[in-house]
């Protein structure tokens, strides 16, 4: 039996939900979640890409705040095992002639924090900003020893989310990086690698 955890938190006086999805439990609503990180994406102005979208649910924890059944805000936490890549390691590494260079994630006890969307109004950034503090505290709660992900530099809310939370940009996997074939606004899309 499939199911979705359920915890409620207090935002700036809203009552939220805060919704859980481990792995592959609750297929309809896993699709729900994904639905809309896609919709976010594509109402921004990015591209589908076979490269950037990889099924990662078996090592995925989905996190996401609703407001009478309506998803605000979404976001991701992937396991790093050795059966399986991270986008860190699906991303390819910019300016590099052929062949196609890609990092390698060998470290142990690590994840990768992704797949971040909200809807543009204020309820849902405040949303997006509590939740990362929740994921982060997920984070904390597994123990991991490095947390990865990536950002586009060209989005600026995005960047002072990450940086207000004290992330900062990897030195091991210091490169732009990019998935072929995925674009915003049809132009090329280029990403940094980031650690907390």
């Amino acid at each position: 039996m499939s199911q979705t955890t359920t915890k409620l938190h207090s935002f700036v006086k809203e009552k939220l939900e805060v919704k859980t999805i481990l792995g592959l439990e609750s297929p309809d609503e896993l699709k729900r979640i994904k639905d809309f990180v896609s919709k976010i994406y594509s109402e921004s102005g990015y591209s589908h890409s076979s490269w950037k979208n990889i099924n990662y649910d078996p090592w995925s924890t989905w996190f996401y705040v609703e407001d009478s059944r309506e998803i605000l805000a979404a976001m991701r936490i992937i396991e790093k095992k050795p059966e399986n890549v991270i986008p860190l390691e699906v991303a390819v590494v910019w300016g590099q002639p052929s062949p196609l260079k890609q990092y390698k994630v060998i470290e142990e006890n690590v994840a990768d924090w992704n797949s971040v969307a909200f809807l543009p109004t204020s309820k849902s950034g405040r949303a997006c900003a509590s939740l990362f503090k929740i994921v982060a505290k997920h984070c904390l709660e597994k123990n991991y020893a490095m947390v990865y992900g990536m950002y586009n530099p060209d989005s600026k809310g995005i960047e002072r989310i990450y940086f207000k939370a004290g992330v900062v940009h990897s030195e091991k996997y210091p490169d732009l990086m990019y998935f072929p074939g995925f674009y915003l606004n049809e132009e090329f899309c280029q990403f940094k690698s980031l650690k907390s």
